[in-house]
């Protein structure tokens, strides 16, 4: 039987999809937190509204909308249970596109050759473990884009197949630019025994990761972390 929590949140979150399908992504998030929905607690909650739930709803609807309605839920979770207050203010930023009045810097003419970018050596340390995405479907492919553009300093992020081709992508300005980098990158996987690269493009950084048969590439300002968001590319991992 599940609890007084779990049932809340279903309650609430079916004012915004259905209740069928608020249910279904509610225990899949929880299932992927190893959370029981018959003792999920208040404080675990406001961790699965704040992160798992925003990444699977934000695929669904935009993502500005997805971040208002599970606020709201989380406002809600908190006034009944006070020792569980919403974790959006800290610790949830908004992906960079969701912001209006941002704005980005074009990528067109770009001239790119080996020389531009930075390798990670594929013998150097143990790979870190991550949830794998399958990238043959949009809505894994929403989820990696969801999650990834939260990061700092993310302006955007595309996922491609191997030869280039780009599939899915969420940027603040029209990504087409990009096109010469993402080709670039193709052929440098398809050479080398690549983990992850990265471009430096004058006050922007383009860091990709190969995924199998597909590949995903996050631009970021000059004042992102690229380390970090190396680190975070290197944890994802393809689906069976």
């Amino acid at each position: 039987m599940t609890n007084a929590v779990y049932t809340m949140t279903v309650r609430a979150l079916s004012g915004v999809v259905s209740e069928r399908a608020a249910e279904t992504m509610l225990r899949a998030v929880l299932r992927e937190q190893n959370v029981a929905a018959e003792t999920v607690t208040a404080q675990e909650m406001q961790q699965v509204i704040s992160g798992p739930l925003l990444s699977r709803l934000g695929t669904v609807m935009p993502a500005a909308r997805a971040r208002r309605e599970l606020l709201s839920l989380a406002g809600q979770l908190e006034a009944r249970y006070p020792k569980a207050p919403t974790l959006f203010t800290e610790n949830v930023p908004q992906a960079t596109w969701d912001d209006q009045g941002e704005t980005g810097t074009g990528w067109n003419d770009l001239l790119l050759s080996a020389d531009d970018f930075e390798f990670d050596d594929p013998e150097y340390g143990a790979a870190l473990a991550g949830r794998a995405y399958d990238l043959a479907t949009t809505l894994d492919q929403d989820a990696l884009i969801q999650l990834l553009g939260r990061l700092s300093g993310v302006q955007g992020v595309m996922v491609c197949r191997a030869s280039g081709e780009v599939l899915r992508s969420r940027s603040v300005r029209d990504p087409a630019g990009l096109g010469s980098v993402v080709a670039a990158s193709a052929m440098l996987f398809q050479r080398r025994s690549l983990r992850l690269l990265s471009a430096d493009l004058g006050g922007q950084t383009v860091c990709m990761c190969p995924l199998g048969g597909y590949c995903v590439a996050v631009i970021a300002n000059s004042q992102a972390n690229v380390g970090r968001l190396l680190v975070e590319l290197q944890q994802l991992r393809v689906a069976a």
